[in-house]
């Protein structure tokens, strides 16, 4: 009964294992990728690192990968945005996509923006996502 109780155990888990993999290897690639020139990630022990379904909304069975950075920089808007329009950072099954937002400048010079790293598949049987 022992045996056949773990078995299933690990039937159930090995989903969530994986995806707990993929998780981490995607948040490895995005926090590797080169910053911008003049910019610094302001908060590198508290990044948002997040997977679960139906992270941007929307229905379905599916499984959403997401990490945010805060960065301060001295670069334009434009200047952050060309950086990141050719970003080659690699989801946890395609592409990543990136959206930025911009906060207003701070009066000492410089601005904040918050970089969301996104990715998404369908379900393949981690019971978080269904």
């Amino acid at each position: 009964m022992v045996i056949l109780l773990a078995g299933l155990f690990v039937l159930a888990m090995n989903p969530v294992w994986r995806d707990d993999a993929r998780l981490q290897a995607f948040y490895e690639r995005v926090v590797a990728y080169p910053l911008p020139p003049n910019t610094r990630d302001i908060f590198p022990m508290d990044r948002d690192v997040v997977f679960g379904k139906n992270l941007v909304g929307g229905g379905g069975s599916y499984c959403d990968y997401r990490v945010r950075l805060t960065l301060q920089t001295a670069l334009t808007p434009q200047e952050i945005r060309r950086h990141y329009d050719h970003a080659a950072i690699a989801g946890a099954e395609a592409k990543a996509e990136i959206s930025l937002y911009f906060r207003e400048q701070d009066p000492a010079g410089g601005r904040r923006v918050i970089l969301e790293a996104y990715d998404s598949h369908d379900w393949d049987w981690d019971w978080r996502c269904y």
